[in-house]
């Protein structure tokens, strides 16, 4: 039985700088490949995560810009997963800051991309940038982000200010049941990401869910 896809085609566009900064926004959705292609031809080339932390934290015309959406970064894989406050060097330490200044990292292989929240996720999720490993590259992005060729290039390797090897640890009883439910509200926070990031990317979202849950 033959089954017929829907090519991903980006249009071509005109990319806006947005205030004095670097950065250029298409507005135009497309999957990793079309992003990548966009931002090379017209000369631009994808944020790293430091960079796209930075720039939009600093600059509050580029923050009003990119609420509510998500896009592909340079860089791919990180084994970091939960709250992370960054600096102004866009170095991350473990937990909770200012909203504005949290970021929460969902650990993956896949290529980065970021989610800047609107105000009212913002409050509801404790943090504004969602910094997301686990998207795969046929996921549309809601917009194309980049900055022009020439600009200083930060690593994509994300760097950690303070991090501790975890202890291996055996659960039973009380402290199994609360890590249960830790990892039940790990589920439901996947779910409100994947609503914000977009519906379409629900079913994937589910076969992750699946593959990550406790056997009894």
């Amino acid at each position: 039985m033959a089954t017929a896809r829907r090519a991903k085609e980006t249009v071509q566009v005109e990319f806006r700088e947005v205030s004095k900064t670097a950065v250029f926004i298409a507005q135009t959705k497309a999957d990793h490949k079309n992003s990548m292609s966009l931002l090379q031809q017209n000369g631009v080339r994808p944020l790293t995560y430091q960079e796209a932390i930075i720039k939009i934290d600093q600059n509050p015309e580029l923050k009003e810009q990119l609420k509510g959406k998500w896009f592909y970064l340079d860089g791919k894989g990180s084994q970091l997963s939960g709250f992370y406050t960054f600096n102004d060097k866009g170095e991350l330490t473990q937990g909770k800051g200012d909203i504005e200044k949290t970021v929460y990292v969902w650990k993956g292989s896949q290529s980065f991309s970021l989610g800047v929240h609107g105000d009212s996720n913002a409050r509801r999720y404790e943090r504004r940038f969602t910094l997301v490993a686990v998207s795969g590259p046929a996921d549309v992005a809601a917009v194309v982000v980049g900055v022009r060729d020439g600009h200083e290039v930060a690593t994509p390797k994300i760097e950690v200010a303070q991090t501790e090897k975890p202890e291996e640890i055996t659960l039973s009883g009380t402290s199994l049941d609360a890590f249960k439910a830790l990892h039940r509200g790990a589920e439901q926070e996947l779910f409100r990401l994947t609503e914000v990031l977009g519906s379409e990317n629900m079913p994937n979202t589910r076969k992750l869910v699946e593959a990550l849950r406790i056997k009894e």
